[in-house]
């Protein structure tokens, strides 16, 4: 059986395609002042999947300054083209019983079963609405929803 050299980039396009559009997970994260963040924490979103649904979580890396076990953000989401929406989201922070000098990761859902339905950069900004000591990074996880 003859196989072309045609057939052959096309197919290899396709599954390099298929591959590299859907991938089931995406993250997104930036450092903020752990002595006191209370500025915003712009997270850049690259999207060129207009078609799966995902879930959203926001995750904070923490130090052992940390203490809260709640936590209000304000989030605003511009879309690619100047689109914006922004809300309060309060996150309800679960004990953690690991060792002190471990750093800790906490993730909270945000949404789910979004659609992002355009190409190009969301840009979110992570807002609290006090001052808070103890966070280092703040991030976006972007799944493949189930």
């Amino acid at each position: 059986m003859k196989v072309s050299a045609r057939h052959i980039v096309a197919a290899t396009a396709a599954a390099w395609l298929a591959g590299g559009c859907i991938s089931p997970h995406q993250s997104a994260a930036t450092d903020v002042d752990p002595f006191r963040w209370e500025r915003g924490a712009e997270i850049r979103l690259p999207n060129a999947d207009t078609v799966t649904l995902r879930d959203v979580a926001v995750f904070l890396r923490c130090n052992d300054r940390f203490a809260e076990d709640t936590l209000t953000l304000r989030i605003a989401t511009m879309t690619p083209d100047s689109l914006r929406f922004e809300e309060p989201f309060r996150l309800v922070i679960p004990r953690d019983e690991s060792p002190a000098p471990l750093k800790r990761e906490v993730a909270v859902p945000y949404r789910l079963r979004i659609r992002f339905t355009q190409s190009g950069d969301y840009r979110c900004i992570l807002t609290p609405t006090r001052p808070v000591r103890g966070v280092e990074a703040v991030g976006i996880n972007l799944t493949k929803s189930e």
